[in-house]
């Protein structure tokens, strides 16, 4: 399909009307040269009709002066009547003449032929004649009336000839019309599909491109690129894929960068955790309540900044590959029961209450991944509660589903940030004045680990203040790989 498509898309778009307008142009054409041809016959028509008619009636009003001279002539025997008549005669000739190159048709012309050789035989007869003109007078008065006969018959013939041309018009029209429409219905069927395949030719490259960058937007880095069309598209659908492959690397990059941070960061935490686990244990000497208290905050802040770094290492797994999955049968009451425990130093400073009602419920999947979805939601909560707020927890089974939620009184999700706190590294509006500041990646984490049980997570409207997240579990995710 790309070698027939040109170089340019400006170049397609002007093929494509070229192939469009040109039925339509024959079509113009033709209806043209049909209108010339009825406006000519037109003409012709109304000229001839009104000619004849014209030289019908002259002819009739010659045949009786040519034959009162006539008369004259034989009873008077004057030259000069003979000339007169003559010239009449000439004059008559003239119009005959007339008559016949005006006629075509068979009937007509021979009504006029008929006419001349009567004249000639009548005129033979009033020039050749040595008698006296009484015995002829009989014989010439019957010619004359034949003449006026005929005459008027041509006249009568001539009007008839303007129904003739009309009717000729008519048809002509006629003809003219069923070809228009026979245009019509060859034509449109014909403009329709060029107009189907040039749009198709036209839009296709552009959807392509549409298309390469909505998967660019999605982070599908994986997909090779490649547009179809004229030249200047597949330049584009090029540079489209060195930009993919670039945001690819870009985007693998990022990926060994955290993970390697990450490592790199834990092993120093991981001495200091274990030097204040240490210190605050009075294992290397007694502490007064003043070192106490800053060996809390310390053990409270290496805690948090190791919950930062395995966010860090959790997204970076996520990112370069999908999940795996250690399943098991898993009771969440005691997952539940467990990250609430390990939060009760952080729901005791901010003086924040924790409600939870959850039954006895057990699934099908990943205990520790299970265990940091819970963790991370409820550590979210926690960030926005207010001092002295309340964090409820509901666990339930409806049918086949198994649903977590978890609500808080803080300033709740706004409309823009609601399909967007689940985006890595996105934070929404800025927490108030005293609130823990987080990395961003928590709810990134919960969704990934949520889709790799086949389940969901979303926020959703509730009567009360504060956010509200809810996570959908299947019952048994057994259909899922266990690698």
């Amino acid at each position: 399909m790309a070698r027939y498509y040109p170089k340019s898309t400006l170049r397609l778009i002007l093929y494509g009307f070229a192939v469009v307008a040109l039925p339509l142009l024959l079509a113009l054409g033709l209806a043209g040269i049909y209108m010339d041809r009825l406006l000519d016959q037109s003409q012709n028509a109304v000229y001839k009709a009104v000619q004849a008619t014209q030289d019908s009636r002259i002819l009739t009003q010659q045949v009786i002066t040519m034959e009162r001279r006539g008369r004259q002539y034989l009873l008077l025997q004057d030259q000069a009547l003979l000339d007169a008549y003559h010239s009449t005669r000439r004059e008559l000739q003239s119009t005959v003449t007339k008559l016949h190159e005006l006629t075509r048709d068979s009937p007509h012309r021979r009504l006029v032929d008929t006419f001349i050789a009567a004249e000639q035989q009548l005129a033979h007869q009033i020039l050749t004649t040595d008698t006296d003109a009484d015995s002829l007078g009989e014989e010439i008065a019957a010619g004359f009336d034949q003449l006026n006969e005929l005459a008027q018959a041509i006249l009568a013939d001539s009007n008839q000839l303007i129904d003739q041309e009309v009717q000729i018009m008519q048809e002509t029209g006629g003809e003219a019309q069923r070809l228009l429409v026979a245009l019509a219905f060859t034509l449109i069927p014909l403009t329709l599909v060029s107009v189907g395949v040039f749009t198709t030719l036209i839009s296709r490259p552009i959807r392509q491109v549409h298309q390469a960058i909505r998967h660019l937007g999605a982070g599908n880095f994986e997909q090779r690129i490649q547009v179809s069309g004229p030249l200047d598209l597949q330049h584009v659908g090029k540079r489209l894929d060195w930009l993919r492959q670039r945001l690819r690397d870009l985007e693998n990059q990022k990926t060994r960068f955290l993970q390697h941070m990450s490592h790199e960061l834990k092993t120093p935490l991981t001495a200091i955790r274990e030097s204040v686990d240490l210190i605050s244990d009075r294992i290397v000497g007694p502490l007064n309540d003043q070192q106490a208290e800053i060996a809390q905050i310390l053990r409270s802040n290496a805690r948090q900044l190791q919950g930062l770094i395995e966010d860090l290492l959790n997204f970076g797994t996520a990112q370069s590959h999908s999940p795996a999955l250690n399943l098991d049968h898993v009771n969440l009451r005691e997952v539940i029961e467990e990250v609430g425990q390990n939060h009760k130093p952080a729901l005791l400073a901010k003086h924040v209450r924790l409600e939870c009602e959850v039954g006895d419920i057990h699934v099908v999947g990943d205990r520790e991944k299970l265990a940091t979805v819970v963790d991370n939601l409820l550590s979210n909560a926690i960030k926005y509660s207010p001092p002295g707020g309340k964090i409820q927890l509901e666990l339930s089974r409806r049918n086949d589903t198994v649903e977590l939620a978890v609500t808080d009184e803080g300033p709740g999700i706004e409309g823009d940030d609601k399909e967007r706190i689940f985006d890595a590294f996105y934070q929404g509006r800025l927490p108030p004045e005293g609130y823990v500041k987080g990395s961003g990646l928590g709810l990134s984490i919960a969704r990934e680990y949520i889709n790799a049980h086949d389940g969901s997570i979303r926020t959703v409207e509730h009567d009360g203040q504060g956010a509200r997240l809810v996570v959908q579990l299947p019952s048994t995710v057994e259909q899922l790989q266990t690698t």
